[in-house]
């Protein structure tokens, strides 16, 4: 598993990692001059799920070859759907994570923040739904393996 720059500009940066994603580099790599909304949004380990609180750790799986083809697909619908975009960036992280640790990463550049912001959900979405990620939840007297599924914001895929 790694992380990989697309494109002869750089504009891409998709990875599937097994180490804390660097939320710093993460909030200044989208900042472009020509673009003035970067969006960054962080999904964390909560201490809750629907129905079951006393989580403690969530652990991430992936088949990563798939995962990482399909996160650059998702970051080639956002490019076909908000063609002005600056930086895109979509970070997955597998492994143990216990609470408030960081497991996924969205963050882009456009030029103004209501496509920033629909780009950013879209994108969490489609990486929640179609991205072969699983997760296991496990809390106090229990653990559990699932796919973390949700519909894609503003599409059907």
């Amino acid at each position: 598993m790694g992380s990989h720059l697309e494109g002869a500009d750089q504009s891409d940066w998709v990875a599937l990692v097994d180490h804390p994603l660097p939320l710093g580099a993460l909030a200044s790599w989208p900042v472009m001059p020509g673009c003035g909304a970067v969006v960054l949004f962080a999904g964390t380990v909560r201490d809750h799920a629907a129905g079951r609180p006393g989580v403690i750790s969530l652990e991430y799986e992936a088949y990563s070859e798939v995962a990482v083809r399909q996160m650059d697909e998702v970051a080639k619908q956002l490019r076909e759907r908000w063609p002005d975009l600056g930086r895109v960036a979509l970070l997955h992280r597998t492994g143990l994570l216990g609470q408030c640790e960081v497991s996924v990463v969205v963050a882009l550049s456009a030029p103004h923040r209501e496509e920033a912001f629909a780009a950013a959900r879209y994108a969490i979405d489609a990486i929640k739904t179609t991205v072969p990620i699983w997760k296991k939840e496990t809390w106090h007297d229990g653990q559990e393996w699932s796919l973390d599924e949700q519909p894609v914001a503003g599409s059907a895929m």
